[in-house]
């Protein structure tokens, strides 16, 4: 018995309202989240429990005697329990206490704030590059299959994909900031040296923000590198499931049958092919963005970044466990929220979602 039928017979089912199920869902999300990051400290907080380093030892020094390590651990309150340690590091985590780095000697939730603009500005500006870009050019290949152009598109997406991250970043830095020398070897904008304030962290912001065409041009310098290596990386993967998915969708009888019908080569394409075809690449790319807030460590080792992956690396070099477990929670929480606000795209690109919903 099909759907359609199956509804003539029995009617269509009692459905809540826009407002009961809206509200539903939202609830599921928020449980699911609490879930997921849960599982991700419990692990985590194990592996850190497990692991033959002595945190203690760490945190008193090589040269610490035996006394002095105990009383550290008493502070830190490593002789308790395992169990207490955890419900403990739980209820400070609801207070939004991560605890203090061994490392840096101040609370981790200060580190964080210090670091995060400067992730999130290279982030967001790789994401929007690659993401338009690669849906663009996915867009030509699909509609324009043979040329030059789509020779060119099929290296790109071959060989994005098969290089490593740290070898395109390698390479950049050689070519263009060591050899060349039109791009900083690393680091970010020197807002003193750019005669800047630094209000946000986030050094093209600052400078958006104080109106100096100077220190948007060095902003942008300083920025250019990083970010083509996570666009050289990531864009290939979004050319070749666009071009795929357009290129599918274009081969539908729906779409044979609109161009029959007279419509605009301009609506059958991009007002209805398109639109179901970005479903699967919005997808990847909500993927891509969740990989990018915990992955971004390599690119900002090699380029001494001084963001959140700079500050995970060195975190783990000194086995400061509070840190890591932070960052992991941060980078589990930021890869559901991603997904969450992904499920709620898709209705905006198909309405029978939002219908079946």
């Amino acid at each position: 018995m099909t759907q359609g039928r199956y509804l003539e017979e029995t009617g269509p089912a009692p459905r809540p309202s826009f407002g009961a199920g809206r509200l539903a869902r939202f609830v599921k999300g928020v449980v699911w989240l609490l879930v997921v990051v849960l599982v991700a400290v419990s692990i985590t907080f194990a592996l850190s429990r497990i692991v033959p380093a002595d945190p203690a030892r760490l945190a008193a020094g090589l040269e610490a005697g035996p006394e002095q390590v105990e009383r550290v651990r008493q502070d830190m309150g490593l002789d308790d329990p395992v169990m207490v340690q955890y419900v403990r590091y739980i209820t400070g985590l609801v207070r939004g206490d991560f605890g203090d780095s061994i490392r840096t000697r101040q609370p981790i939730l200060d580190d964080v704030v210090e670091a995060l603009p400067a992730s999130i500005e290279l982030i967001v500006v790789s994401f929007t590059i690659f993401a338009s870009l690669g849906i663009l050019a996915g867009i030509v290949w699909a509609y324009w299959p043979r040329g030059v152009h789509a020779v060119l598109l099929r290296v790109v997406a071959v060989a994005g994909s098969a290089v490593p991250v740290f070898w395109v970043g390698l390479v950049l830095q050689i070519v263009l900031a060591a050899r060349l020398g039109w791009f900083p070897v690393a680091g970010n904008l020197n807002h003193e040296a750019a005669g800047i304030a630094e209000v946000t962290g986030a050094g093209l912001l600052d400078a958006l923000i104080a109106g100096s065409p100077p220190a948007m041009w060095e902003a942008a310098r300083v920025l250019f590198l990083p970010v083509m290596t996570i666009v050289i990386h990531n864009i290939a993967l979004t050319i070749a499931l666009m071009r795929s998915s357009l290129a599918d969708q274009l081969d539908r009888e729906y779409v044979r049958a609109a161009r029959a019908r007279g419509l605009s080569e301009w609506r059958v394409v991009v007002v209805d092919a398109l639109r179901n075809a970005l479903n699967p690449v919005v997808t990847m790319l909500g993927l891509q963005l969740g990989w990018l807030l915990g992955g971004v460590v390599i690119v900002e080792v090699i380029f001494s970044w001084p963001g959140i992956g700079l500050y995970a690396f060195s975190s783990f070099q000194s086995f400061d466990y509070n840190a890591i477990m932070a960052i992991t929670v941060l980078a589990t929480a930021g890869f559901v929220l991603v997904n969450a606000l992904v499920g709620q795209i898709y209705p905006l690109l198909d309405p029978r979602i939002k219908e079946a919903r």
